[in-house]
């Protein structure tokens, strides 16, 4: 059973077109991805599923893998999914999508979103969450996500659930966009019909809750951040400063 990780990545988002690209220290968001994946203990390849010339460009100049796939494909896990078609995988490799969007991804993040479906080989998908704050938990750009008492996510939503975080029914989680497929399952998830709330709500893990899978919440301790606007890029950028992984890999900055 090999793991591999893809990082999907386009230019035309919607909130933040060419944010892939953006630069943070220096550096593209994506390569910083890319890097830091490749440092994961359980990792065995990885690569950038990718739509884009420029995109594309940028991966071969600093020597990392990158993967086409047709620009109307409209999710990121599907785009991954595309990709996986063009290796040579068994049904129960593990593949691990990797928003492009994370540039504060630490490699034992992979290492823990595996370890459930390296455990239970029935489990098919998960995603990692992790403790939001107040800011994070009324931002329409996360991901909210509830957990029932074996730790399987109920539902995702853009809005602030559960409402009734005052009273402290339960703690607030946001989705960090790390999400282990079974490859076998991926090309069946691409497969299936696009569902309501998925749409609704632009999340595309909703889709296997709406058919009826389950899917693990997986608890991260990592503190990282998503970056979704402009402002995003600023706060990124002046944390990444104090990184203590950027140092590793920061000669890797193409003409730097």
């Amino acid at each position: 059973m090999r793991v591999i990780a893809g990082i999907p990545a386009r230019m035309g988002s919607t909130r933040f077109p060419g944010k892939p690209l953006c630069h943070i220290q220096g550096m593209p968001m994506v390569q910083h991805v890319y890097h830091r994946c490749a440092m994961a203990k359980h990792l065995d390849d990885l690569f950038i599923a990718c739509c884009d010339d420029v995109i594309e460009d940028h991966v071969k100049a600093f020597g990392g893998k990158a993967l086409r796939t047709p620009p109307e494909v409209p999710r990121p896990g599907l785009r991954v999914a595309e990709a996986c078609r063009q290796l040579d995988l068994a049904d129960d490799d593990i593949i691990v999508v990797v928003q492009g969007d994370e540039p504060f991804v630490h490699p034992d993040m992979i290492d823990v979103a595996v370890q459930p479906l390296l455990d239970d080989p029935t489990l098919q998908v998960g995603t990692m969450v992790a403790a939001a704050n107040e800011e994070e938990w009324l931002d329409p750009n996360e991901v909210k996500c509830v957990l029932n008492k074996h730790g399987d996510i109920m539902f995702m939503s853009r809005a602030p659930i559960p409402t009734n975080t005052r009273n402290r029914i339960g703690p607030r989680y946001k989705q960090v966009a790390i999400m282990p497929f079974r490859k076998k399952f991926l090309l069946d998830f691409q497969e299936m019909q696009e569902m309501p709330l998925e749409i609704a709500e632009s999340v595309e893990l909703l889709r296997a809750l709406e058919h009826g899978i389950r899917l693990a919440g997986i608890v991260s301790e990592f503190d990282t951040m998503s970056v979704d606007t402009e402002n995003d890029r600023k706060a990124a950028d002046a944390a990444m400063a104090a990184d203590p992984l950027f140092p590793k890999y920061k000669h890797m900055i193409v003409g730097g």
